[in-house]
């Protein structure tokens, strides 16, 4: 009789235990449906706007010349995204997200990475000097958060292969760019290719992707943002900034330069002449 209520308990516990996880998964995916909903709503919202100012302005001009001359301007804009779409396939500098980092963070964390992925692909879009960005190491996931930006729709390439495992970078000249790198990057060069993690940690994990370059047996450097940060804040940057940086590079030639055109003021330190 004992023996019986002992693995009759047994039974109940794991029945418990497994109707548990089930709330958990549902009320997750919930929670990720509404999350997907905010997204496209942000995005309708944001084009009806658009909209709205672009008709505003029109009322505003006198002649049918000036109108049509402002609609062919917005045009062009919009032109010119597209075309530096395209230019980023073609650049000679490459940069690669390796998001193998699932296992690191939370969903939180991993819905983050996302939409930094996407400001990167939009803002390299605008870029003078668009990159051409891999997203490598796309685990389910993340494919899932991905989606809800139509990232197959965007003018890069993503795989779900590790970068060493690609055949267009098994003889590349590889940097895996890791704050607690030894080595500061001085210039970015045409036949290197950049590695950035993609690993959002809002408490940072140390090491994390200096023992992933290590692990996978590639040359490992820092920015050289340390002087220009402020002592108080971390000297690691965000996903999409990291990239932005190597633009701004190109742009100025110049880290100081390119970091003041893109990183908030709050980072920056005011008298960075004073650093040593």
């Amino acid at each position: 009789m004992e023996i019986f209520d002992l693995f009759g308990e047994d039974i109940i516990t794991e029945h418990q235990n497994d109707k548990v996880k089930q709330l958990r998964s549902e009320k997750q995916q919930i929670k990720n449906e509404l999350h997907r909903q905010k997204v496209v709503q942000k995005k309708k919202e944001k084009k009806k706007k658009i909209k709205q100012q672009k008709y505003e302005i029109i009322q505003t001009l006198e002649s049918q010349e000036q109108k049509n001359d402002f609609v062919h301007q917005f045009k062009g804009v919009r032109n010119q995204k597209k075309e530096n779409g395209i230019k980023s396939l073609q650049s000679p500098f490459r940069i690669i997200i390796d998001c193998g980092f699932e296992d690191n963070m939370s969903d939180k964390e991993q819905r983050s990475l996302a939409r930094q992925l996407s400001e990167l692909y939009m803002e390299n879009r605008k870029s003078d000097i668009p990159l051409k960005i891999y997203i490598t190491n796309i685990y389910p996931i993340l494919h899932k958060y991905l989606e809800q930006y139509h990232y197959k729709q965007w003018q890069l390439l993503s795989d779900e292969k590790l970068f060493i495992d690609i055949e267009e970078f098994q003889q590349a000249n590889i940097v895996y760019l890791s704050p607690d790198g030894e080595e500061e990057l001085q210039e970015i060069k045409e036949d290197e290719v950049y590695v950035i993690g993609g690993l959002v940690d809002r408490v940072i994990i140390k090491n994390a992707t200096l023992n992933r370059s290590r692990q996978l047996g590639v040359r490992s450097a820092k920015l050289p943002i340390g002087q220009f940060i402020k002592k108080n804040y971390k000297k690691c940057l965000n996903v999409s900034t990291a990239a932005l940086m190597i633009s701004g590079w190109l742009k100025y030639k110049d880290w100081s330069k390119a970091f003041d055109s893109i990183v908030p003021q709050k980072f920056k330190e005011q008298e960075p002449d004073q650093q040593q």
